[in-house]
């Protein structure tokens, strides 16, 4: 599979920061794993107008892990994922989404700065 735009690789893991970021921003920390899992849903729903076909695995599941590896250096500084086939689609799908918003003009607040 290839994302939707042609990007090194540095950057596709600092868009993939800037995915998971928001997504953990939107998930926040419930009390309930019902709220998470309802904040979560809300938001894949929402990336939903972006998918396109060819973005996800030919036979999605219906639950699924966001993350099929994750793992930290010696140091527990950096880490490294792994997105599951279908979060896949849904970065393909946020990154179809900001570039869309970008180029209207809408992406005016940035939820992660350096």
């Amino acid at each position: 599979m290839t994302t939707p735009f042609s990007i090194p690789e540095d950057l596709r893991r600092d868009l993939i920061v800037r995915f998971l970021a928001e997504l953990m921003q939107i998930t926040g920390t419930p009390d309930k794993q019902e709220d998470f899992q309802a904040a979560l849903q809300r938001y894949c729903d929402s990336l939903h107008p972006w998918l396109e076909p060819r973005d996800g695995p030919p036979n999605p599941r219906t639950v699924f892990s966001l993350l099929e590896d994750c793992t930290f250096d010696e140091t527990d500084e950096n880490i490294t994922v792994v997105l599951s086939p279908e979060a896949e689609a849904l970065f393909r799908a946020w990154l179809r989404r900001n570039k869309i918003w970008s180029d209207a003009g809408l992406n005016t607040a940035h939820a992660w700065s350096n």
